[in-house]
């Protein structure tokens, strides 16, 4: 399955469609990262752990993504984002 695909298995039907770019978990210098509770955050990372999708891969889909997206500002902090929700994780 790829990034994509993955993302359509998560996100394809219902309210978290918006959260689809998973800028909103990782991209802490986004306006989706900064418009979304820590609440809602978990909420997605539930959502993904609830699709048996492997977590360290996706992570390393979505920097793949934006890397290829020419987006590497994006890539660059995905790591730190991902460790920021970890870390609300109770």
């Amino acid at each position: 399955m790829n990034y994509q695909q993955k993302l359509d298995k998560i996100f394809g039907k219902g309210s978290l469609w918006k959260h689809r770019t998973l800028r909103t978990l990782f991209d802490q210098n986004s306006s989706e990262y900064n418009q979304t509770t820590m609440e809602k955050k978990l909420e997605i990372l539930q959502r993904i752990i609830d699709n048996k999708i492997d977590l360290v891969e996706l992570i390393e889909d979505y920097k793949e993504f934006y890397l290829e997206e020419n987006k590497i500002h994006v890539a660059d902090v995905a790591d730190e984002g991902l460790s920021i929700l970890l870390q609300h994780l109770t």
